[in-house]
């Protein structure tokens, strides 16, 4: 293997790390906020 494809199968590990690093993040705040709304969405119209 030569040093020009080492070198791009290394960027690509790291940006696909990135990525997935990223959209995991993503998911777990949104499924957060997604409870937190459908949650608060009853104690919402039970006080008003």
């Amino acid at each position: 293997m030569t040093a020009g494809a080492l070198f791009w199968l290394i960027l690509f590990g790291v940006a696909a790390l990135m990525f997935f690093g990223i959209a995991l993040v993503v998911t777990i705040r949104g499924v957060s906020d997604l409870r937190d709304l459908l949650g608060s969405s009853g104690h919402g119209e039970k006080d008003s």
